[in-house]
This record gives C-alpha cells, structure tokens and sequence, in this order.
C-alpha cells in the first residue's frame, strides 16, 4: 500500500515538474488576493459556549422531546404504582413487581438515548452537515452529553424512589436499573456501529425490543436478585461500562476517520 502511495505522489512531482507557471501572472494575482483580503473583516471566532448554544439552537430536537416525556411518564407511573397500591386499589406490589417494571423502564430509556445520540445519522445527511457548518464528531459528543444528563437523572430518581419507598437497599437498586440500561445502549450501539444500523432506524428498534424482552425474561428469575448474586451484578455493570466505552471511542474513531460518514 506504502509502494502505491509512493508511486502516485512521484507521478504527482512528475506531472508538476511539466506545468508552466507564469510567474508574473502569479504575482498579479497575489497581489489581488491580498488588496481583495485586506477590504474584508476577519472572521470571530466563536467560544465553546457559543457553539454548543449553536448546536442546540440548530439540531433536530425531537428525539430529546421523546426522552423528556418517557422519563416524566415513567417515573409517574413508579408513584402512581406506590400510590394506587397504597390506597389498597391494588394487591400489595412486591419488590419482585417492581424490579420487573423498573429494568423494562431502564431498557426502554436506553433504547431511547441510543436514539438520541445517533438520531443525525438517520437523516441521511451527516456527510453534507460534516462538509458544511456542523462538525458531525461533535454534534454526536453533544447528544452525547445531553442524552446522558437526561439518563442519569431520571435513573437516578428512580433508584431512590424505589429504594425509599419499597425499603430495599440502594445498591442493589441501582445495579438492577443500571445493568439493564448499559446491556441494552452497548446491545443497541453494536447495531449502529454496523453501515445496516445507520442506515436503517428499524434494526435499532428491533435490537431494543429484543433486549427489552430479554432482560424482562430474566427479571423474572427471582434466584438472580438475590443478596448472594449482587457480586455478579457489579460485575456486570463494570463490564458493561468498559464495553459501552469502547463502542463510543470506535464511534467517534470511525466519524474523524470518514469511515462512518461515507456510509449514509
């Protein structure tokens, strides 16, 4: 591969070496150039603030309308839970109940930040919005960034909610929201990393739904929740954390690379 680069930029000295160049021409037209220059204004340079008040301002806002509205009906539905139950409308709902509801929640919301961080490409124009105005690497760390405040907020309400009103230890909570929410963005991120994941909203959503399933599958195993398995739990959400890392630095590796970009 080297060998062929160094042949085309060889051919390139060669080709450069036959072309005449006019050098009064060429000062002429320097000297255009800097008359031209010298009448205009140099640019100002925005601070980090003003750009990322310009990427808010300008993207697609949507996919973050969506995620603010599940999390204000999801944790709304947590009280009217304790709530109903409470007035004794319902039968006493056990901590069983609500792991299950809780980790269908948390796999949803992770389907749903995926969605929000990788919505740009979807539209079908990262290319021209990378050539033009907008940095498509920093449009994603963006989203990023806003994705993962509407999260973990909303995530961690929850965990205190429940932890406080069914009396169960925070811990545990956490790791039983927090392990299904990272299984299901690193299970959904391994679809977008894929060109068929970014050209196609559908396989994302069908890899949400699919782990939506699985982990509701599994919260039904009571033998998983148990005091002795919460080594295995922590485990899970170390790796899970190492795992969802490593995919976004592939992510943005493959942005600044045009590997990803090439693909819409």
């Amino acid at each position: 591969m080297k060998r062929i680069e160094r042949d085309i930029r060889e051919q390139f000295r060669i080709t450069d070496r036959n072309v005449a160049i006019d050098e009064k021409r060429k000062e002429e037209s320097l000297s255009f150039l800097q008359k031209e220059f010298s009448k205009k204004k140099a640019g100002i340079l925005h601070s980090r603030k003003k750009i990322l008040l310009r990427q808010f301002w300008y993207m697609d806002k949507s996919m973050f309308g969506i995620h603010i509205v599940f999390c204000i009906l999801s944790l709304a539905f947590i009280v009217f839970l304790h709530e109903y139950a409470g007035n004794g409308n319902l039968s006493v709902i056990e901590e069983e109940d609500i792991i299950l509801t809780a980790t269908i929640v948390s796999c949803i919301l992770g389907v749903i930040s995926i969605l929000g961080i990788v919505h740009v490409f979807y539209a079908g124009i990262a290319e021209l919005s990378e050539s033009c105005y907008f940095n498509v690497r920093q449009m994603v760390a963006f989203r990023m960034f806003l994705s993962g405040i509407i999260s973990l907020t909303i995530l961690t309400i929850d965990i205190l909610f429940i932890g406080m009103r069914w009396k169960m230890n925070l811990l545990r909570v956490g790791l039983y929201i927090f392990v299904p929410f990272l299984i299901t963005e690193c299970f959904c991120l391994m679809i977008v990393l894929s060109e068929a994941g970014r050209k196609n909203i559908y396989p994302l959503v069908a890899a949400g739904i699919f782990s939506v399933a699985v982990n509701g599958f599994l919260a039904v195993w009571q033998e998983l929740y148990r005091m002795t398995a919460l080594f295995v739990w922590g485990i899970a959400f170390v790796i899970g954390l190492l795992l969802f890392a490593v995919q976004m630095n592939m992510l943005f590796r493959g942005i600044e690379k045009g590997e990803i970009l090439c693909t819409n």
